[in-house]
Parts: structure tokens; C-alpha cells; sequence
């Protein structure tokens, strides 16, 4: 059997209206499905395009049905919701979030990346990232991350640093490091 993607996380969240409004008018994301649940009759399915056919599924309850609990984090809970975005995304993102009210926490130094995290409107932290070093087309993020973990390795440091995604990309593509 051989994996291609996570295709989509499917959360259950509370509140529907505030759910689509907070994924499709604050993070730009495309509801390309908004139907009833097919399992639990009171639920409506949204399904939320992040990019490269991947998605977010939320179960929220339909418009008047009761609330449900918010999320909550811990053993067998969901921690984060995570999404890679560029650098200028990022930054709209801190604009739109400020704008609407919304505290975040970031941006994070993560090595080789940059995150800023928040919480949606059930509850659910969610993690936007950008990468200091852009992936180059056609190098799957994977090859880069196992390479770079070798490297880090190699130099006996506890983290991945945006130092070993550099030589893992020019030892990948062969050509000579980006020095920054």
C-alpha cells in the first residue's frame, strides 16, 4: 500500500456560521461542499479547500440545533490544525486576524519555519506556518524534511535549524547552498 496525502482532518465543531465565515472570509479558504451530515441527520458537512487538494472537514451543527462542547486539547484530542502558507500569507493573516479581533500567538522561531497560532471559533488551535527556506518546485516537503534530519544529526544539534533545510534542498538538487 503506498499513502499519497492526508487528504482532510474532520473536526467537530460547534458553531456553523462563525466556522465559515472564520475559514472562508478570514484564512481566503474555498467551501467547495456544504451539505447534511450523511451519518448524524442534525449536522452539516463543510468542506474547506486549503490547497494542493487538501482539505478541512468540519461537522457543525445545522443553523438552530444545539451547540456542542469546544474543542479541547489532550490525549486522544486534536493539539493543532497546522497549514503551510508563503511568507506573505503569513503576514495577511496577522493583518485579517488583528482586524477581526482575533489574539494569536507569533510569530514562533520553529527552527525552519515561522508559526503563528490562534484559535478557531470552536475552540481548535490552529497553526499557520511559513517556511524560511521555500521548498523548490517539484522537491516533496518529505525528501527535504528526512534529508534535513540527517543533517541535523550529522551536526548533533536537538533541532532542525533553516541552516539544514538549505543543505538538504542543494544536496537534493545538487546545487551549491543558499547562504543566508
Amino acid at each position: 500500500m503506498r499513502t499519497l496525502r492526508i487528504s482532510h482532518p474532520a473536526i467537530s465543531g460547534s458553531k456553523n456560521a462563525e466556522t465559515i465565515h472564520f475559514y472562508r472570509d478570514i484564512l481566503g479558504m474555498d467551501l467547495v461542499l456544504r451539505q447534511d451530515n450523511l451519518d448524524v441527520p442534525w449536522e452539516e458537512h463543510l468542506f474547506f479547500h486549503v490547497g494542493h487538494d487538501t482539505f478541512i472537514a468540519y461537522f457543525v451543527p445545522k443553523e438552530g440545533a444545539q451547540e456542542l462542547p469546544p474543542a479541547q486539547s489532550g490525549s486522544g484530542h486534536l493539539d493543532h490544525l497546522a497549514i503551510d502558507v508563503d511568507d506573505a500569507s503569513l503576514e495577511e493573516a496577522m493583518g485579517r486576524l488583528s482586524a477581526e479581533g482575533i489574539t494569536f500567538e507569533g510569530p514562533v522561531d520553529r527552527g525552519y519555519e515561522r508559526s503563528i497560532y490562534f484559535q478557531d471559533p470552536n475552540g481548535a488551535t490552529v497553526e499557520l506556518l511559513a517556511w524560511l527556506t521555500t521548498p523548490p518546485p517539484g522537491i516533496p516537503q518529505a525528501a527535504i524534511i528526512k534529508r534535513a534530519q540527517a543533517v541535523r544529526e550529522a551536526r548533533g544539534a536537538r533541532f532542525i535549524e533553516d541552516e539544514d533545510i538549505r543543505t538538504a534542498i542543494a544536496d537534493l538538487t545538487g546545487q551549491p547552498p543558499d547562504v543566508r
